[in-house]
């Protein structure tokens, strides 16, 4: 009977360990590739594939992160890991599946609409939904879907990464950068014609360019970057801040946007003594972040190796190009900037103050909540 009862044992000892292996591989997630905050801060949308997929074509999970209740739901496992975007103002997201499908749904698991595209490398969509921005992996840009698809741009032939910003005004696209040597601050006299049907493409706006949402037409291209940048708008509407493989770290005033460039510093010698152990480098940005309508960090190139890396970020205000304080990431676990296509995998949420990172060594976020009034940084979730 002892001896029964003891197999009996073993049996459901390795039935448990098979059920939480089996269990584990279901909720496990690869690294994050694409990742959005709602507007309120509640919630995170995130896309995810192996760094082993195609660099253009990555495909993956789908997961929804509850940061209230901190929770985490596997939504889907043919999601490409470009195309997980919040709709401002709501519980609604966009994402893509394998099949070039867009679909449009709500945290409560609701579909509320989808429509057949092309592969997204990076995809935008208004409040009220009636302007749906998306660039390809060229970075060619459109309006629209379907019957009422608008080519912006396609004299593109872009590397990835690109990243795209939206206000009521105004779009930005940024990718790879070329020389800027002898090149003004701002070219605004944009006579070429961004729409391309030719094979032979001129590369017209490629780099960081600003564009009328209204008109469709090219406002102004930026220069100061080189090689891989990314680039944000302000959610105030007023600055352009782009940060890069260059070290080429700038902002751009729109409605002076010829005439008032400013480079941000890289001075570290204000360090307060409670971060004088802390590491932080000067190597290249990957992404750029908002905790305010006005206050942004510069996320630089991380780790692969969680306890390694950074472990402050620089926090800058809009208009003014030094450093105004330091901010605690951590390096354990490394946030998910460890390399130049992963700059889609920050996200935040400026009105709830919410800063969301991948990390590099798997497939969860790190969470954090920005204080204004101290200029701090506080991690409040970490999740796999």
């Amino acid at each position: 009977m002892i001896k029964r009862n003891k197999t009996l044992q073993i049996i459901v000892i390795l039935f448990l360990s098979v059920l939480g292996v089996v269990f584990y591989q279901y909720n496990r997630t690869d690294p994050i590739i694409s990742l959005s905050v709602s507007t309120d801060g509640r919630y995170v949308i995130s896309a995810h594939a192996s760094r082993k997929s195609d660099l253009y074509f990555p495909k993956g999970q789908l997961t929804l992160w509850d940061i209230e209740k901190k929770e985490k739901k596997i939504l889907a496992d043919h999601a490409n890991a470009y195309s997980a975007s919040f709709i401002p103002d709501s519980h609604e997201f966009m994402w893509q599946d394998d099949k070039k499908v867009v679909h449009i749904q709500n945290v409560d698991g609701q579909e509320l609409e989808k429509f057949n595209h092309f592969w997204v490398a990076g995809h935008l969509m208004s409040a009220d939904k009636s302007f749906y921005l998306s660039t390809n992996e060229y970075g060619e840009l459109y309006k629209g879907y379907g019957e009422k698809l608008i080519p912006i741009y396609t004299d593109a032939i872009s590397i990835l990464p690109l990243t795209l910003s939206m206000t009521k005004d105004y779009f930005l696209l940024s990718g790879n950068a070329g020389l800027p040597e002898n090149k003004p601050v701002a070219e605004t006299d944009l006579t070429a014609n961004p729409i391309n049907p030719s094979e032979s493409k001129k590369r017209s706006y490629d780099g960081v360019t600003l564009w009328d949402r209204h008109t469709l037409k090219p406002v102004a291209r930026l220069w100061g970057n080189v090689g891989k940048t990314t680039g944000l708008i302000s959610p105030d509407g007023k600055w352009v801040i782009t940060g890069g493989e260059n070290w080429g770290n700038y902002m751009w005033e729109i409605d002076n946007i010829t005439t008032n460039r400013k480079k941000l510093s890289l001075n570290y010698d204000n360090i307060p003594d409670k971060f004088k152990n802390k590491q932080i480098s000067t190597i290249s940005v990957i992404a750029i972040a908002f905790v305010t309508d006005t206050e942004f960090v510069m996320l630089r190139q991380s780790s692969d190796k969680d306890g390694f890396g950074d472990e402050l970020a620089a926090l800058y205000t809009v208009g003014d190009p030094w450093i105004k304080a330091y901010v605690e990431i951590g390096n354990n676990p490394s946030i998910s900037t460890n390399y130049y296509q992963r700059n889609l995998s920050v996200s935040s949420s400026p009105k709830a103050h919410i800063l969301v990172t991948g990390q590099a060594t798997g497939g969860g976020i790190n969470v954090y909540k920005y204080h204004p009034d101290k200029m701090e940084l506080e991690k409040i979730w970490v999740a796999d």
